[in-house]
C-alpha cells in the first residue's frame, strides 16, 4: 500500500495508531533512561537557572544604575546651570552698578581702597594698572577714586561663593579693581606685590576683556592652563560697561572650574567606585577626580579622541562632544565600565559619570550562588520523587493509548473537512475574488489560517490601492524636481562671451542634489566694471535651493542700485539685514562679491564668511590665496557691518572663486580634498589656456581624489581672466 496515495483521513489515523504503539514500546526504556539522566538534567537545570538569574538581576541592576546615574547627573547639570545663571547674574549687577556710579559721579563720593590687612581675612582688593596707562596714572587717580566705590559691592559678592573666585572691573583708561579670595591669587596681586599701590598688568590683551568689547555682551570665557604642579581649567564670565552707548570696560568673574565643580557637587564620587568628570567641546577632561589614567586632567590637556585605547571611550568622547545624552558601555584604563553623560546647558561642556562593570554585577554573583545552593537541594528530592513516578506514569501511558486509538477516527474526519472548506476559498480567491471571506471555525491552526487568507486579502487591496497612489504620487515629485532643477539652471548665467577683448570669465556648478545651493552671478554695471558673486546655502536640496533664489535675487537688486565702488559694503550690510528678515529657519549664505574695473585693474571685493579665492599673477606665474577678511555670514544676524578690501590686476591676471565643496569633496576614506591640493592643481595648469579648461583640469583632478565616493556638497567655480588693462 503506497501511504502517499491513500486520504488524509487514513493518514492521520495510520500515523496516531503507529505512533501510539511506537510510544508503548519505547516508554520502559525511555523510563529508565530518565531515571538515570534526571539528576544530571537536574544539575543543568540548575546551573542555567543560575546563570538565567544572574543575567536576569545583571540587567535589571545595570537599567537601575543607568536611571541612578542620569538622575544623578541630571541633578548635578541643574546645579551647574543653576550656578551659571547666578553668575551671570552677579556679572549683570555689578555691571550695572558700575554704570550707575560712572553715569551719576556726582552722586557719589571718591573711596580709597579698602586694603586687607592680612592674608587670614580671606580677600584682598588690589589695583592693575595697564603698561600702556603707567606714565598716566597720576591723572587717572580721580577716576581710579570714583572707580573705588564698587569694591565694596565686589568684595561681599565674591565672599558669597563658596570657592575662590576673582571678581574684575577692568576700564578702557588702563587700570583694574581686582577682589581675589584664593590664597595664590592675593599672595600674588597684593600681599606678595612690591608695589604697595598697584601692579602692572595687561588686561587688554586677556580673552574675558577683548570678547565682551567685540561682541559687546555678557560671554563665557574658558581658558585651560597647566604648570608643573597641576593643570586645571579657568571660566571667566565677562560683561561690558557701556555709559550713554560708550565702551567704558568690563565686568569679569573668573574661577577654578575644577574648584568650583567641587564647591558645587561637594564630592565627584559615586557609590564605590563611581566618578564624575567633564568634558569640552574640543574632547578634553577638564574635571575629574582622577590622578591618573584616561580620564585624569592633564598638563597638556590632551584630545582623549586621539589618547584613548579603547574605541569604545572615543564613542563616549563622541557623543559628548555632540551634545548628546546617553548611557553606554565603555572600557577605560582597561577596565570594563558604564558611562552616563548628559550635555550642559549654558557651556559647550558635557559632564559624564562613570561606574565600574563589577559593581552592578556582584548582586547577581551573590544571588547565583544562593540559588546554586537552592538547587543543590532540590536536586536531592527530585531523585527520590522519580521512583515513585514511574509507575504511575506507565499506568497512564497504557490509558492515553486506548483513548488516541479511539479518537483518532473521528480527529481524522475533522480535520479533513476544514482543509476542504480551505482549499475552496483559497481557489475562489486565487481567481481573482479579493472580496472572498473564509468562514472556518474549527479554534485551531486551520482556523488561525483561514484568518490569515482573510486578513491577506485585505491587506493585498489596501497594498495596490497605495500601490497605485504612492506611483502617481512618485512620478509627480520626479517631474516636478526636474521641473525644479531646468529653472534653477536658467537662473544662473551660462552666457559667457560679452564679445569683449579686455576680460574673460567661465563658470560651472555641479549641484549634490536635483537642485542645489551653490550659486554664481556676474553682470555689467557699465561698460567698465563687472560684478562678480559666488555663494553657499547652508543645507541642501529644494529648502537650499530657493534660499538660493531669494539671496542671488536681493543680491543683485541692491548691487544694481550702487551708485560708488564704494557702496560694495553697503550692498552686503542691506542684503543681510533683508535676508535676516523672515528667516525663521534659521539658515545662512557664505558670500564672496567683487567689483573689477576693467579700465584700471582694480578688484574691490566683500567677503561674507566665504572660501578665500585665489589669484593668479602673470608676472610672478603662481596662483595664491588672497587676503580676505572673515566678515560674519549672510541672514545670521542683522545691522552687521562688512568691510571691504581691494587688489590691483594687471594684464593677464585670473581670478578663481569656489565653494567649500571643492575643498571638502571626500574620498572614500574620508580625506577632504584641501586648499594645498587646489593651490598645487591650479599652479600645476596651462595659465595660458582657456578658462573653461582650466576648470576642467581642476574638476578631473577633483574628480581624481573623490574616487567612487558619493559627492556629499555642491560644487561650484568660477575664474576671470584680466586681458588687457588700459590705466
Amino acid at each position: 500500500m503506497d501511504f502517499k496515495k491513500i486520504g488524509i483521513k487514513k493518514q492521520v489515523f495510520y500515523l496516531v495508531l503507529g505512533c501510539s504503539i511506537i510510544t508503548l514500546l519505547l516508554t520502559s526504556a525511555m523510563s529508565m533512561y530518565g531515571i538515570l539522566t534526571t539528576k544530571n538534567k537536574m544539575e543543568d537545570l540548575g546551573a542555567h537557572l543560575g546563570n538565567t538569574t544572574k543575567e536576569t538581576v545583571a540587567e535589571m541592576m545595570l537599567e537601575y544604575e543607568e536611571e541612578h546615574l542620569q538622575r544623578l547627573l541630571a541633578e548635578r547639570k541643574n546645579y551647574m546651570d543653576s550656578f551659571f545663571k547666578k553668575v551671570a547674574k552677579d556679572a549683570i549687577m555689578v555691571t550695572e552698578a558700575m554704570e550707575e556710579i560712572l553715569s551719576n559721579p556726582q552722586l557719589v563720593t571718591p573711596q580709597e581702597f579698602r586694603y586687607s590687612k592680612s592674608i587670614e581675612d580671606g580677600w584682598a582688593i588690589s589695583l592693575a594698572i595697564a603698561p600702556s596707562a603707567v606714565d598716566n596714572l597720576p591723572n587717572l587717580r580721580n577716576e581710579i577714586a570714583l572707580a573705588a566705590n564698587i569694591q565694596r559691592i565686589l568684595k561681599h559678592m565674591a565672599l558669597s561663593y563658596d570657592f575662590n573666585c576673582s571678581f574684575y572691573t577692568a576700564f578702557e583708561d588702563g587700570f583694574d579693581i581686582v577682589v581675589d579670595t584664593g590664597v595664590n591669587d592675593m599672595n600674588a596681586h597684593y600681599f606678595q606685590n612690591p608695589n604697595p599701590y598697584y601692579r602692572v598688568f595687561n588686561f587688554f590683551d586677556r580673552p574675558w576683556y577683548q570678547n565682551a568689547k567685540e561682541q559687546n555682551k555678557l560671554v563665557f570665557n574658558a581658558l585651560l592652563t597647566s604648570n608643573v604642579q597641576n593643570s586645571y581649567a579657568i571660566l571667566v564670565c565677562s560683561k561690558p560697561i557701556t555709559v550713554n552707548g560708550e565702551f567704558r570696560g568690563v565686568t569679569g568673574i573668573g574661577f577654578n572650574v575644577g574648584k568650583m565643580v567641587k564647591g558645587v557637587f561637594r564630592d565627584l564620587s559615586i557609590d564605590e567606585t563611581g566618578y564624575c568628570f567633564i568634558l569640552n567641546h574640543e574632547g578634553q577632561v577638564i574635571v575629574s577626580p582622577k590622578t591618573e589614567g584616561e580620564l585624569a586632567v592633564k598638563t597638556d590637556f590632551p584630545d582623549i579622541r586621539k589618547t584613548a585605547t579603547d574605541r569604545s571611550l572615543i564613542d563616549v568622547a563622541e557623543k559628548m562632544i555632540n551634545g548628546e545624552k546617553g548611557f553606554m558601555p565603555v572600557v577605560i584604563d582597561g577596565k570594563e565600565c558604564y558611562a552616563a553623560f548628559e550635555p550642559l546647558g549654558n557651556m559647550q561642556w558635557s559632564v559624564g559619570a562613570i561606574i565600574e562593570a563589577d559593581e552592578i554585577k556582584a548582586p547577581a554573583e551573590i544571588l547565583g550562588k544562593s540559588i546554586e545552593e537552592q538547587t543543590e537541594h532540590f536536586l536531592s528530592d527530585s531523585e527520590s520523587l522519580s521512583t515513585t513516578l514511574i509507575p504511575l506514569f506507565l499506568v497512564a501511558l497504557l490509558v492515553m493509548l486506548a483513548l488516541i486509538s479511539f479518537s483518532s477516527n473521528k480527529l481524522a474526519n475533522s480535520f479533513v473537512k476544514p482543509i476542504d472548506q480551505l482549499s475552496d476559498g483559497v481557489r475562489e480567491i486565487a481567481s481573482g475574488n479579493l472580496d472572498k471571506k473564509i468562514e472556518i471555525h474549527t479554534g485551531n491552526e486551520i482556523e488561525h489560517l483561514a484568518d490569515c487568507f482573510n486578513a491577506m486579502t485585505d491587506e493585498l487591496k489596501t497594498y495596490m490601492e497605495n500601490l497605485t497612489k504612492a506611483t502617481a504620487d512618485k512620478e509627480r515629485i520626479a517631474t516636478e524636481l526636474n521641473v525644479a532643477t531646468n529653472i534653477q539652471i536658467s537662473m544662473l548665467p551660462r552666457n559667457f562671451d560679452f564679445n569683449r577683448d579686455d576680460f574673460e570669465i567661465y563658470a560651472t556648478m555641479h549641484a549634490a542634489k536635483e537642485v542645489g545651493g551653490d550659486f554664481y552671478d556676474f553682470y555689467l554695471l557699465d561698460e567698465n566694471h563687472l560684478m562678480i558673486t559666488i555663494a553657499d546655502v547652508s543645507g541642501k536640496g529644494v529648502p537650499a535651493a530657493l534660499f538660493m533664489a531669494n539671496s542671488k535675487t536681493i543680491l543683485k537688486n541692491f548691487a544694481m542700485t550702487m551708485t560708488n565702488p564704494d557702496d560694495l559694503s553697503a550692498v552686503m550690510k542691506l542684503a543681510n539685514d533683508q535676508l535676516c528678515q523672515g528667516n525663521d529657519e534659521m539658515m545662512f549664505v557664505t558670500v564672496f562679491m567683487g567689483l573689477l574695473d576693467l579700465t584700471t585693474g582694480k578688484f574691490i571685493y566683500v567677503n561674507g564668511g566665504h572660501n578665500p579665492p585665489m589669484v593668479y599673477h602673470k608676472s610672478t606665474d603662481q596662483f595664491e590665496y588672497m587676503d580676505v577678511k572673515q566678515n560674519i555670514v549672510l541672514a545670521m544676524m542683522d545691522e552687521m557691518d562688512f568691510e571691504q578690501q581691494e587688489i590691483k590686476l594687471e594684464s593677464g591676471d585670473i581670478l578663481y572663486l569656489y565653494t567649500d565643496g571643492v575643498t571638502e569633496a571626500m574620498d572614500i576614506n574620508n580625506n577632504q580634498y584641501g586648499e594645498e591640493r587646489l593651490s598645487k592643481c591650479l599652479n600645476n595648469v596651462d595659465k595660458n589656456a582657456d578658462l573653461p579648461t582650466i576648470l576642467k583640469n581642476v574638476r578631473d583632478d577633483l574628480s581624481d581624489h573623490v574616487g567612487e565616493a558619493d559627492q556629499s556638497d555642491d560644487i561650484t567655480m568660477l575664474a576671470v581672466r584680466l586681458k588687457r588693462v588700459m590705466l
